[in-house]
């Protein structure tokens, strides 16, 4: 299982109107999020396959800024 966690410059739902249809179809309704609540707009995503040029290519081409943030399991003691 692939965890992928951005940042991004989705600022509400309405911002969601124009990549939500195309992340439902790749990844599925409950495989991401987005925390509107954190400053950061994190935008987390679970994928049976690495995804994040493809991530990256749907965000960039709608207009939101995305950067890729690093972390390891290993800081959660899984």
């Amino acid at each position: 299982m692939n965890i992928m966690i951005f940042k991004t410059s989705v600022q509400d739902q309405n911002d969601l109107t124009s990549i939500r249809p195309v992340m439902n179809t790749l990844f599925g309704e409950k495989k991401w999020s987005l925390a509107f609540e954190d400053v950061d707009k994190i935008l987390r995503v679970v994928s049976t396959i690495p995804a994040v040029a493809v991530l990256k290519h749907i965000l960039m081409n709608n207009g939101f800024f995305c950067e890729e943030l690093p972390y390891s399991l290993d800081e959660f003691n899984v």
